[in-house]
């Protein structure tokens, strides 16, 4: 909705839809231990800091990284 609304460059929209299904991606894999003290930091802050550190740079908008992070290198 947020695209919607507030429209941005076309690889701006990109880099924040592909890590929207990232993160839905990452509550899926973790729902089957939601079980666990869920309020627990290290339940999902680990997985989400190693995705963090193994983010790529989104450079166009034919790019593909499936199953990473991506981000936007404005310097």
């Amino acid at each position: 909705m947020h695209e919607e609304l507030f429209p941005n460059k076309p690889l701006e929209t990109k880099m924040d839809l592909h890590n929207n299904k990232i993160g839905m991606d990452y509550f899926m894999e973790l729902l089957p231990g939601i079980h666990r003290q869920f309020f627990e930091k290290s339940f999902f802050i680990d997985g989400l800091e190693k995705k963090m550190k193994e983010a790529k740079v989104l450079k166009n908008l034919d790019d593909d990284f499936e199953g990473f992070l991506v981000y936007l290198d404005e310097k």
